[in-house]
């Protein structure tokens, strides 16, 4: 083995360390999102509380990056307004889709629907960029969009039609809003430092959020006292938990292990969340998965693999 083969094998292993520790910390935002709500958390101070300890937390990472231009361009005022466009996109409308949903579905349905977005981006890939998709690829993606229905459907299956078919359609509009961001993302982020990029949506997520406490008629002080006055500790930790484990670590370690490998080979550790996730939902809410789950995100499992088949390149000759 050669010096550059030794350096990718300890560089895909760092990758992979760093993206299932992403994905196990990401796994348990929803259940412990949901066990939060059940005791009077909000989604909107629950998000808020995030982004102002998230912020705090990250403001002395990315001063310590100013000194690259990288960084500095940032903060030029075009791009700045292009930064706080689509983090209005990606951080606060995706999320408040997202955790509104949650309030009104199982966390078990919630994860699975929630882990789907990526098949949304490939298909906005398709529709927007004319990217070019393998027949395997397309049945992939139709069984994977079957699977997805079969979820969001599952309360009319059930002869049921109110809050949890509309927490599962919210959910569904969250993987189309942050499927829109990725796709914007990746043509207007690409000059920019990324930590310091999600620095500043976590101050896009405080103004967002704050705001929208005030048009709910509600004091965004007294939203965040409450975190601490509410006789259950769950909605503290819930939103503890997001800001750092969530935020702050998830996101490096996430951005860490994108940078060492292909984006497709790392949004494949994404469809892993569920395995944690829903064990959490079953230990946190007394939550069951029921055989129309089972089935659905067995299609969902088949149309992915399906779809992030990749033809085996063979070897130049020597």
């Amino acid at each position: 083995m050669t010096v550059n083969d030794h350096l990718m094998t300890r560089d895909r292993k760092l990758a992979y360390a760093a993206l299932i520790g992403n994905m196990v910390l990401w796994a348990l935002a929803i259940p412990l999102a949901k066990r939060g709500f059940a005791d009077g958390l909000t989604p909107s101070t629950f998000l808020l509380g995030r982004f102002i300890l998230a912020a705090i937390i990250s403001l002395p990472i990315v001063i310590s990056l100013c000194r690259h231009a990288n960084v500095a361009n940032i903060f030029k005022i075009k791009n700045l307004s292009t930064i706080f466009a689509l983090e209005i996109l990606g951080t606060v409308l995706s999320l408040l889709f997202l955790y509104e949903g949650v309030t009104r579905t199982t966390a078990v349905e919630a994860s699975l629907i929630a882990v789907t977005f990526p098949i949304f981006v490939t298909i906005g890939g398709v529709l927007f960029l004319k990217e070019k998709e393998e027949f395997h690829e397309l049945i992939g993606l139709t069984l994977a969009i079957a699977g997805t229905t079969l979820l969001v459907a599952g309360p009319v299956a059930n002869g049921f039609y109110g809050g949890s078919l509309t927490g599962n359609l919210m959910i569904v509009a969250q993987n189309i809003a942050i499927a829109a961001y990725y796709l914007l993302a990746k043509r207007f982020y690409q000059p920019f430092n990324k930590w310091a990029v999600t620095h500043l949506s976590f101050w896009v997520g405080i103004l967002g959020f704050g705001s929208i406490q005030l048009l709910q008629g509600t004091s965004p002080i007294a939203s965040l006292t409450s975190l601490w006055t509410n006789p259950s500790p769950w909605p503290l930790i819930a939103t503890a938990y997001m800001a750092i484990g969530g935020s702050v670590l998830g996101l490096t370690l996430y951005l860490i292990g994108q940078n060492k490998i292909e984006a497709s080979e790392a949004a494949v550790f994404t469809y892993l969340e569920p395995l944690i996730g829903i064990p959490a939902a079953m230990i946190l809410l007394s939550e069951t998965v029921t055989p129309l789950q089972i089935i659905a995100a067995l299609i969902i499992a088949i149309g992915v693999y399906l779809a992030e088949i990749r033809p085996k390149t063979s070897l130049p000759a020597t």
